[in-house]
């Protein structure tokens, strides 16, 4: 699946700009923890109508690969 989001990303015209980012949080006896910042544990699933479904507090990095 990732393969294919760089594929489009190439594939598309140059004057689009893509920003990518991505959080990686580990789930474990319903305790939610950020793999990229090991000091936010017991993080919260949050909803709201703008950016759906999210952690609330999960690190976010810019990937470009």
């Amino acid at each position: 699946m990732i393969d294919n989001v760089f594929s489009y990303i190439m594939d598309s015209p140059d004057h689009i700009e893509f920003k990518i980012k991505v959080s990686i949080v580990e789930i474990y006896m319903e305790n939610i923890r950020d793999l990229l910042d090991k000091d936010k544990t017991n993080l919260k699933i949050r909803e709201n109508k703008t950016r759906g479904i999210y952690i609330q507090d999960a690190t976010e990095s810019y990937v470009s690969d």
